[in-house]
């Protein structure tokens, strides 16, 4: 008897040991309280996002504007486009044509100077003065009006063309070079063109500070831009004097 009651006691011990070690089991494997540490923070580093944003702001994406109606105005007026312009008169257009004619008269090759002119020249009326003929077939005149190098006034002009090759070969004589210096291009139709033209002068004969500003020869022409030819030069260089024509 004695030794039954030992068994069923052993028996007793054993089971309360089981079920305080299931008891303790239970209690570790339970989840924690998810309270953050204040000490090691659980948000996600700035520097490699997970949710496609950080700690730091992005900088903002700048707005693009339009220019405003007056600076587009502005530029409108100072740079028209090539439409603005005569077909072959575009300002590229026209300096390249000076340019071409400048190297012909400074080279003093007449041949090449003829083609920059019509072959026909407008008739004039009884007073001298050209017949009005703009059409842009016709040659109308070409004169220069500057200063000898004892300051006397004199003048050149023509309404005729042989006496232009004239005066090319005798300017050439005198070492007469020019230069461009600046160009400006409006519209008179569709195929002919008002020019404002500065030009770089030297001779052996002009006082080398002549003109405003000084050694520029400065004028305007006509120039047919369908044919590529100068229809009137009028140029000054330090005193205009009253036109009188030679023949």
């Amino acid at each position: 008897m004695i030794v039954r009651s030992r068994a069923i006691h052993r028996t007793l011990l054993c089971l309360i040991s089981v079920l305080l070690l299931s008891a303790c089991a239970s209690g570790e494997a339970s989840p924690r309280p998810s309270v953050a540490p204040t000490t090691t923070p659980t948000t996600a580093p700035t520097t490699t996002p997970t949710t496609g944003t950080s700690a730091t702001p992005r900088p903002e994406t700048p707005v693009l504007r339009p220019p405003t109606v007056a600076s587009s105005a502005t530029a409108s007026a100072s740079t028209p486009s090539a439409s603005a312009y005569p077909r072959g008169c575009t300002p590229a257009e026209v300096e390249a044509f000076l340019e071409r004619f400048l190297d012909a008269f400074n080279r003093g090759d007449s041949a090449a100077l003829r083609a920059f002119f019509p072959t026909v020249a407008a008739p004039t009326a009884a007073a001298g003065l050209p017949g009005g003929d703009y059409s842009g077939e016709k040659f109308v005149w070409f004169s220069m009006t500057d200063n000898r190098l004892d300051g006397s006034k004199r003048h050149f002009g023509t309404f005729d063309l042989p006496p232009l090759w004239a005066y090319f070969a005798e300017r050439h004589a005198h070492q007469e070079r020019l230069r461009l210096a600046r160009v400006k291009v409006g519209r008179q139709d569709a195929t002919v063109a008002n020019l404002e033209v500065n030009f770089y002068r030297t001779a052996d004969d002009v006082p080398p500070d002549a003109g405003r500003p000084p050694g520029q020869a400065i004028g305007k022409a006509v120039m047919n831009c369908r044919d590529q030819t100068l229809l009137v030069m009028s140029l000054g260089q330090g005193g205009v004097a009253t036109p009188t024509p030679t023949r």
